[in-house]
């Protein structure tokens, strides 16, 4: 018999005499270095839970959660979402926390829309066209308070001219020369030009109907006009959102799940 074949024989007599190391899971140290192994996927069944469930639904997130014994919810609303941990255990008896359920509310489109608009410039024809694509989603209101619909906003938005006047002065004396100047740009849309556009969507599937409102600037640096558009109390939208979020998130888990606010990693 040679060597390595007496080396094996050896081998597995040490691993037979040490049999199972005593973990939870069923192991066995196998030679060729006594490697760990798990035998755990050659059972019936595995010896715990583990899975994770994602969804952008706050209904579909609830009935899952709800349908566990105990959930510890975590959530973070500045990124509106949350994770829910169903097998934490407690300091003295620690779970593994590989059972778990994410909910990321994605924005709708019209509201990734609205967003991409803020702080932007269009020439008119481009917004035109953007207030026409979003037509269902916009309301207006002109330099003088008055209601428009989006057709009528789009109109007032083509509409806009630009008059330029100009003012020059010019004295001659002995010793010097002195000139001066100066150009005006006047934008206007006949009788009143857009002032507010009003923006209602639901930002996110799953919370309320609301109305957004962006302030148009005409900014007249060149012959052709360019439109700006600025959200009004933009961080105090987001900042009831993400109450909101949180408001509807609980009103949809039973008392079997503890909210918390933060996030949580292992």
């Amino acid at each position: 018999m040679d060597h390595q074949a007496i080396d094996k024989i050896q081998q597995l007599v040490h691993a037979a005499m040490i049999g199972n190391p005593g973990t939870d899971v069923p192991t066995l140290l196998v030679p060729d270095g006594y490697s760990l192994e798990s035998l755990e996927k050659y059972q019936e069944n595995p010896s715990r839970f583990r899975g994770t469930f994602s969804t952008e639904s706050i209904e579909d997130y609830g009935n899952y959660v709800n349908a566990e014994d105990e959930a510890r919810v975590f959530v973070d609303v500045d990124a509106m979402r949350a994770a829910a941990f169903f097998d934490l255990g407690n300091p003295s008896a620690p779970g593994h926390g590989e059972h778990r359920a994410y909910l990321k509310l994605e924005a709708t489109g019209a509201y990734v829309a609205c967003l991409a608009a803020h702080d932007s410039s269009f020439g008119q024809k481009e917004l035109a066209h953007w207030i026409e694509d979003w037509h269902h989603c916009i309301t207006g209101i002109d330099s003088n308070g008055e209601d428009l619909t989006a057709k009528q906003l789009a109109n007032a938005v083509r509409k806009i001219e630009i008059k330029a006047t100009s003012e020059r002065s010019h004295e001659d004396g002995d010793w010097n020369t002195k000139r001066s100047g100066m150009d005006a740009l006047d934008a206007s849309a006949g009788d009143a030009t857009p002032d507010i556009i009003r923006f209602h969507c639901i930002p996110y599937e799953g919370l309320g109907y609301r109305t957004f409102e962006m302030r148009v600037s005409i900014l007249t640096d060149d012959i052709k006009p360019k439109l700006k558009l600025r959200f009004i109390g933009l961080e105090t939208a987001q900042e009831e959102m993400a109450k909101e979020f949180k408001q509807v998130l609980a009103d949809e888990l039973e008392e079997n799940a503890t909210l918390l606010l933060g996030s949580f990693s292992k």
